[in-house]
C-alpha cells in the first residue's frame, strides 16, 4: 500500500501528534510499505526529506508566512480552517503519488476536504484527543476545570486568554464551520475509549464508524538507556512523574498529595516547563527540565513506580505504557485514555482527577508494600506487551486500511 499522511507536526518538533505518525509511519515501512507524511513547514527545517524510510513533505502554508499568529513562532502549526497554499499542494501530491490511502491528523484535514470528492480514495482522520470539539484542544476551562458544555460560544471567551480575543473567535469559527465536512471522512480511528465516547457525543458520529486503535511504544527502539547508573541528578530511590510541568497535568495536586507523606522516597518531576509555573528542586523534589531521552528512560527503569494525575481527560497516555514497559506500576487519574491503559487495583491504581487525599493514600500503600508495587509492575508489564506494541497494534490499522481499500473496490 502507499499511505498519504497528514499531520499538523512531524519530529523534530515535539508533541504527541507527531510522535505518533512518526511512529506508526515507520512501523508501516517496515512491515512493507509506502508512506509519505505531509506536514506543516517550520523554520530550518527541510522542506523534503527521509526519515527511516518515509518520505517527509513539509508545506508552506500562507498563514504560516504571518508569525504574530503563532504563540511560539518556531511552531507554526496548521490553522483550525483550510490554508489556500497548502490545500493546493496537497492536490498536486495527490495527483503525482496516487496513494492508496489518505490518513489525515488534526486540523490538516481542513485543508484536504476540498478535494476529497475529487479522488476516489479512502479518508481515515485519527482522533488523537479533542480538536474538533474544543478550540484549546484540551477541554479544560476556568484554568484547570473539566468542561461540560464543549463547543458553543462560550467556547470563545475560555480561547481568549490562550489565544487573545481576535484568534479566539477565529479559531472557534473555523472550526465550527471545517468540521461540517466531516461526512467525508470514511473511518474514524480514536486512540483510546474516552476519545471515541466524546467525539461520537459531540460531533454526532456514528459509533460504528470509529474504532478503538490505541497508540503503542517500541522499547527496543525508543526505550534504550546509555547507562542507567550515569545520571547524577537521579535519587536512589524516587517517585516519578513524567510530562508538562502544568497543572493541567496535575503536578500542583501531585506536589500536594506528596506533601501529605512521611517518607525519605523522593520525587522527581520530568518535564518540559509551563510558561505561567516554576518549579525548584529541594531537598524531597528533584526538577529535571527538558531532559534528554536517556535520562528518562533511566528514570522509569530505576523509580519504585510511576504517578501521572492528569486533570484534562488525556487522549491516550503514552507515558504510562512507557512506565509499563519498565514493569513499574502505574497511578494515574481516572479520566481520559488513562482509564483504557491502567487496571484499577490489579497494574496499578486510578484515583480521581485533583483528589490529592486519595492520590496521597494510593501512593502510601505502594510505599509501604513494595512487593504488591513490584507485582503490579509485572502484571502491567504483560498488558503492555498484549496489548501496546507494534506487533499488537498495527495489525489492526493496516486491516483498517485494507477493508477500506476492497470497500470502495467494491462500490
Amino acid at each position: 500500500m502507499k499511505i498519504l499522511m497528514l499531520t499538523n507536526f512531524y519530529p523534530p518538533i515535539i508533541g504527541g501528534m507527531g510522535h505518533h505518525v512518526q511512529s506508526v509511519s515507520r512501523e508501516l515501512v517496515k512491515r512493507g510499505h509506502e508512506v509519505i507524511v505531509c506536514t506543516t513547514a517550520q523554520r530550518a527545517l527541510p522542506m523534503r526529506g527521509t526519515d527511516n524510510g518515509v518520505t517527509v513533505l513539509r508545506l508552506k502554508g500562507l498563514f504560516q508566512q504571518m508569525p504574530f499568529l503563532f504563540k511560539d513562532p518556531g511552531q507554526r502549526h496548521h490553522p483550525p480552517a483550510r490554508d489556500p497554499a497548502i490545500s493546493r499542494s496537497l492536490k498536486r501530491i495527490i495527483d503525482e503519488q496516487k496513494p492508496n490511502v489518505i490518513n489525515a491528523h488534526g486540523w490538516m484535514l481542513f485543508s484536504l476536504l476540498p478535494w476529497v470528492k475529487r479522488y476516489d480514495i479512502p479518508l481515515v482522520l485519527s482522533l488523537m484527543d479533542c480538536e474538533f470539539i474544543c478550540p484549546k484542544q484540551s477541554l479544560v476551562c476556568d484554568g484547570d476545570s473539566l468542561c461540560d458544555h464543549p463547543f458553543t460560544p462560550r467556547c470563545i471567551t475560555c480561547g481568549k486568554t490562550t489565544y487573545g480575543l481576535a484568534k479566539s473567535i477565529a479559531t472557534y469559527c473555523g472550526i465550527r464551520d471545517s468540521r461540517r465536512k466531516l461526512k467525508l471522512v470514511d473511518r474514524f480511528i480514536a486512540i483510546s475509549t474516552s476519545t471515541k465516547r466524546v467525539n461520537v457525543t459531540y460531533l454526532g458520529l456514528n459509533d460504528e464508524d470509529v474504532e478503538v486503535i490505541p497508540c503503542f511504544y517500541d522499547p527496543d527502539t525508543e526505550g534504550k538507556i546509555i547507562d542507567p547508573e550515569s545520571n547524577p541528578e537521579l535519587p536512589d530511590d524516587f517517585i516519578l512523574f513524567v510530562g508538562a510541568l502544568s497543572p493541567h497535568k496535575g503536578t500542583e495536586v501531585l506536589l500536594r498529595a506528596y506533601r501529605k507523606l512521611n517518607t525519605q522516597t523522593k520525587l522527581v518531576l520530568i518535564g518540559s516547563r509551563h510558561p505561567d509555573y516554576h518549579y525548584v528542586t529541594g531537598d524531597s523534589v528533584v526538577v529535571l527540565e527538558n531532559a534528554p531521552r536517556d535520562v528518562v528512560m533511566s528514570a522509569m527503569s530505576r523509580c519504585r513506580f510511576a504517578v501521572f494525575p492528569s486533570i484534562w481527560a488525556e487522549g491516550f497516555g503514552i507515558v504510562a505504557i512507557e512506565a509499563m514497559s519498565h514493569s513499574k506500576a502505574v497511578i494515574a487519574s481516572d479520566i481520559g485514555g488513562l482509564k483504557d491503559i491502567v487496571v484499577d487495583g490489579d497494574t496499578g491504581f486510578l484515583v480521581a482527577p485533583g483528589d490529592a487525599e486519595k492520590l496521597a493514600a494510593s501512593m502510601e500503600q505502594l510505599l509501604k508494600d513494595p512487593r504488591k508495587a513490584v507485582e503490579m509492575g509485572l502484571r502491567g508489564h504483560e498488558r503492555f506487551t498484549e496489548n501496546f506494541t507494534p506487533d499488537a497494534v498495527m495489525p489492526r490499522i493496516t486491516d483498517l486500511y485494507e477493508r477500506l481499500i476492497h470497500e470502495r473496490a467494491n462500490v
